[in-house]
């Protein structure tokens, strides 16, 4: 079953005023779910016929996605990204703990995953943190907190996402702008360098902000506006062609609404990179008037 609905999972959880979930079989799936933003969230769910899994995929509605087993979920994470895995400890074929283990040893993959498991001993939270879990919720599942946790580990991903982004752009030690479209477009003109310079420092982080918030609020036609907007300015500033491509990536993604955590991602990198340039730019800026 794919719904491709976002909802805000706020208004969902406070709807069901806390109530808890009660598990009427002894196992569910896998449930594997998709939050490009924590405010309007769209998800994958791989559940069964359980009440539990029923009532639970209704409180995230969204993007569901229904699977019998833990191994139709490893084969669907070949080919496909999420945001968080909420994993069913009893399951067919493959069960939660061998499905974690082959996600984190043969796929590689750092997706949170959250256990599901009707008997909390101590022995199973030791193996599930063994394997690679990153954290665990029993049932009867009380939907506050499977949300709390839901967002406690989207939010932290995200976070070592973008910082890894972030260092790895700082720590490359490579200039991301080169002048020499601009130098020639202006004649080496110090005045309008530096009124073209300033023009995108002065719009560059709008747009920034305009991408993301858009983004968030899966506003699909101003996030194609922004990113429609920033990306001449990348020849501008001669900033390597694979971040335009990059934007134009996050442009196609806008245009036919497509529902993935990939553009969260490029979306970071995005954001990394034009605020280098803008900090080169600045430097540029000063490097210019010096010379004058």
């Amino acid at each position: 079953m794919f719904i491709n609905t976002p909802v805000d999972i706020v208004s969902a959880v406070e709807a069901t005023n806390g109530t808890s979930i009660e598990s009427q079989t002894a196992s569910t799936s896998t449930i594997i779910s998709s939050f490009p933003v924590i405010r309007g969230i769209s998800k994958n769910i791989k559940s069964n016929e359980s009440k539990c899994s029923s009532i639970t995929a209704s409180m995230l509605s969204g993007d569901a996605e229904i699977t019998s087993n833990g191994k139709i979920a490893v084969e669907k994470l070949k080919t496909k990204t999420y945001d968080i895995i909420l994993m069913d400890l009893q399951m067919p074929e493959m069960d939660g703990f061998e499905a974690t283990q082959y996600i984190r040893s043969v796929l590689k993959l750092n997706t949170p995953i959250l256990a599901l498991t009707a008997d909390v001993t101590t022995v199973d939270v030791e193996k599930c943190k063994k394997v690679g879990m990153n954290d665990y919720l029993a049932k009867p599942v009380d939907e506050k907190l499977l949300y709390r946790k839901i967002i406690s580990l989207v939010k932290k991903n995200m976070l070592d996402k973008k910082d890894t982004i972030i260092k790895k752009v700082k720590s490359e030690n490579i200039r991301y702008i080169n002048l020499n479209y601009l130098n020639e477009r202006t004649k080496s003109n110090p005045v309008l360098m530096i009124e073209m310079i300033s023009l995108y420092l002065e719009q560059t982080p709008a747009l920034i902000a305009a991408m993301k918030l858009s983004f968030q609020n899966r506003d699909w036609e101003t996030l194609q506006k922004a990113v429609h907007k920033i990306i001449p300015s990348f020849s501008i500033m001669g900033i390597d062609v694979g971040f335009e491509k990059m934007a134009h990536k996050i442009h196609e993604y806008a245009a036919t609404m497509q529902n993935t955590s990939d553009i969260s991602v490029l979306i970071i990198e995005l954001e990394a990179v034009l605020l280098q340039s803008c900090d080169e730019l600045l430097e540029e800026i000063q490097l210019i008037k010096n010379k004058k």
